[in-house]
């Protein structure tokens, strides 16, 4: 299958990423006599097949020094044969995870979903068990990863929620600003203005800053109130803020860049689970389609829905918490610059 191609082309070591976050479901569908392709009886190829590849990403704990944590990625090529019940896998992996849990689900003592071949419906849902093998390594550990990434986050900034908002003290009472008070101190300083300078008595005390403002004269003679004085803004101590440094905000933005990075790889998996279910949910509606895999198959299929499901709602989830922490990352960057 041709298309498996884009997805090979994923790997390879390289500098920087590139294609990183590529992924899809592609397939091929061959049931129709008039659309069989090459028949191989010698090996169990009957030409009337299905074939289908299709990319998933994980996370894993990481082997080597530097980060704990790594996103790995997983090609995946699948052929089937209806008639014959011959199966097919191309897996391609960078480690031996999946490769071991194959061997161990298809040993002596595996599931015997898995290792039963004896006819043509026990190898089809041999496949549909396969592919849910290699579905929940796509939805591990993803709990973790999310806890690591708000561990890292919360230790780098929690303390930009602890700085001391100080009030500072008024030098004017607040008596002495009573709608009253203003009153009475607005008609006694122009009365003073217009004594004599050799007899005016002793001023009072009047703070200099904030100044009283001038009051306007109102119809009827009455004077308007001044407005309050200017009351300095609080201050926040910054002694906390001031430890951040450029490095720090480095490795917030890290933070983010790979928490963008899973929200994008949950996002694509779904999609991926969702195809694949909707594939098989409508391959038996295919001419040439086998009736025999759909009435002796029932059970499985529904278990294979069921368990896809499962994994779907879990990857929402944690894709949920992780759109809750870049909400958080940008409000404590902005508590930051501030």
């Amino acid at each position: 299958m041709p298309a498996f191609l884009d997805f090979i082309f994923a790997f390879g070591k390289q500098d920087y990423p590139q294609g990183f976050y590529f992924s899809g479901f592609r397939y091929q569908i061959r049931l129709a006599d008039s659309q069989s392709g090459l028949q191989l009886p010698d090996l169990g190829w009957s030409g009337r097949d299905y074939r289908l590849c299709y990319m998933l990403k994980s996370v894993e704990r990481s082997q080597g020094g530097g980060e704990p944590w790594s996103i790995r990625q997983t090609a995946v090529h699948h052929s089937f044969d209806v008639e014959t019940g011959r199966a097919s896998w191309i897996i391609v992996k960078a480690n031996q995870l999946l490769q071991d849990r194959i061997k161990s689900a298809t040993g002596s003592r595996g599931l015997p979903e898995v290792c039963s071949f004896q006819s043509v419906d026990r190898a089809f849902a041999s496949t549909l068990a396969t592919h849910l093998i290699l579905c929940d390594c796509s939805g591990e550990n993803w709990r973790w990863y999310i806890n690591f990434l708000e561990d890292e986050f919360q230790a780098m900034t929690r303390r930009t929620l602890s700085p001391i908002v100080r009030t500072p003290t008024s030098p004017i009472r607040d008596s002495d600003w009573s709608p009253l008070g203003q009153h009475e101190q607005a008609h006694e300083a122009l009365r003073l203005s217009y004594l004599p300078p050799a007899k005016q008595p002793h001023q009072p005390y009047l703070p200099s800053n904030p100044v009283l403002p001038v009051s306007h004269a109102l119809p009827g003679g009455m004077l308007e109130p001044p407005p309050p004085p200017f009351a300095p803004p609080n201050r926040i101590d910054t002694k906390n803020q001031q430890d951040f440094s450029f490095t720090d905000m480095q490795r917030i933005q890290n933070i983010e860049e790979k928490a963008n990075g899973a929200i994008l790889i949950l996002k694509t998996n779904i999609t991926v689970l969702t195809d694949l279910k909707q594939f098989y949910r409508t391959t038996a509606g295919f001419q040439g389609w086998p009736p025999e895999l759909d009435s002796k198959c029932k059970g499985d299929w529904s278990r294979f829905e069921q368990h896809l499901t499962s994994v779907e709602n879990d990857m929402r989830m944690q894709h949920s918490r992780i759109e809750t922490l870049l909400r958080l990352i940008a409000d404590r960057k902005n508590l930051v610059l501030f």
